[in-house]
């Protein structure tokens, strides 16, 4: 819901009923969705993560921002016209904008909020215009894919989960993320490959995209970073790339996974691998959700290796990456989910970035537009001349 009302509020109100319903009809109401509790406890789980990343140090966010969430919290509002030129001169009035939209429900001092609301709604649009005019020109901006280790005791995060955990390191160690030109624009973080609740890995990745390089080194960067993120999260590679590098899902070819089976599963593992190798064909009927039918696993792994007690195998990437290889076991393997513990994703097979090689269909591009509007900016006089008749046209 776009909350820039007329009155400037940017709290949600209660949704209307829908069209023929009164609102003393509740039976015939549609009910919410039950939540599983397995989902549930994992976003507990998130709840306190983000709390103890929190409480590992003070925040670095620009000191606008947190008093914008110190409103939130209850507190009296700053002098506003301070403030708002505060958020101007640190270039974050959009930033303060969506943190108002994104929480202003919670607020404990609703009316304080209208308020800065109020005056923050004609501000934060007129920049988001100033942005999308000026993002080609944008120079300072930098790209960011950062490697990084799960294990241990975030096996149970999603890849969303993840998303949302780095967003907040990032705010807590200041480093300032660019926000997308959408409607409600979001901080561009994006991750690099889907990695399934439960499952590992050594060499996972994620692109930031900064709104100007770090002044500190990748390694300075790395450690605090670390500090912050729960146990199990760790950096391990930072790398600056062109901000039109390929993402990582286009480069994609094979992923290598791990699994240090149980002794007590050794032996069914060990004659089902054997049974899947020697099968010309072994389908997996994934259910009406997928209406494109069953999957042939022996066209979706390249190998699958027994090495008692350890079960390697590799999977194609390209249209099915988002396909949890804990389901591929369980189809393979005859073993229920709940008994395989310990998958670990140990790389990605990438193919090379085609677009690193075309710098030149790029970089032009951006300084001609550039020279371009400093030339008509500063109120120059450019003489055009047509070749056909040779009359000069001036233009300024």
């Amino acid at each position: 819901m776009d909350c820039h009302r007329a009155e400037g509020s940017c709290l949600d109100s209660v949704p209307p009923h829908p069209a023929g319903h009164y609102a003393d009809d509740v039976n015939t109401q549609a009910r919410p969705p039950i939540i599983p509790a397995e989902a549930l406890a994992r976003q507990a789980r998130l709840r306190a993560a983000l709390r103890q990343m929190e409480e590992r140090g003070p925040s670095r966010e620009p000191a606008s921002l947190k008093e914008l969430r110190r409103v939130m919290a209850g507190q009296s509002p700053p002098d506003l016209e301070v403030w708002i030129g505060a958020l101007q001169a640190e270039d974050l009035v959009v930033e303060a904008w969506e943190l108002c939209r994104a929480l202003g429900r919670g607020a404990a001092d609703k009316t304080a909020l209208e308020a800065l609301a109020a005056r923050l709604a004609p501000l934060a649009a007129a920049a988001q215009r100033q942005r999308s005019a000026r993002w080609q020109l944008d120079t300072r901006r930098v790209l960011i894919r950062f490697s990084y280790a799960k294990a241990d005791g975030v096996l149970s995060f999603d890849e969303g989960d993840l998303h949302a955990i780095f967003l907040e390191a990032f705010r807590l160690e200041g480093l300032p993320l660019l926000l997308d030109l959408g409607k409600r624009p979001q901080p561009l973080l994006s991750v690099g490959l889907p990695l399934a609740s439960g499952a590992g890995g050594l060499a996972e990745s994620m692109d930031a995209v900064l709104k100007q390089e770090p002044e500190e080194d990748p390694a300075a960067l790395m450690t605090r970073l670390n500090r912050r993120l729960p146990q199990g999260l760790r950096l391990h590679q930072w790398v600056s790339l062109p901000e039109y590098a390929s993402p990582v899902s286009d480069l994609a070819l094979l992923a290598h996974w791990r699994w240090e089976v149980p002794v007590d599963l050794g032996p069914p593992v060990g004659a089902r691998a054997s049974s899947f190798l020697e099968a010309g064909q072994w389908l997996w009927d994934r259910g009406s959700s997928h209406p494109g039918g069953p999957v042939d696993l022996r066209n979706l792994l390249s190998e699958l290796r027994w090495e008692n007690p350890t079960l390697f195998f590799s999977t194609r990437m390209g249209p099915f990456q988002a396909i949890n290889p804990l389901k591929v076991l369980e189809a393979i393997l005859g073993i229920e989910l709940r008994h395989i513990a310990g998958l670990v994703r140990t790389g990605v097979d990438l193919k090379p970035d085609p677009r690193l090689g075309q710098a030149d269909r790029f970089q032009p591009k951006l300084k001609n537009m550039y020279e371009d509007a400093v030339l008509l900016g500063a109120g120059s006089n450019i003489i055009l001349v047509d070749e056909d008749d040779d009359e000069p046209i001036i233009l300024g």
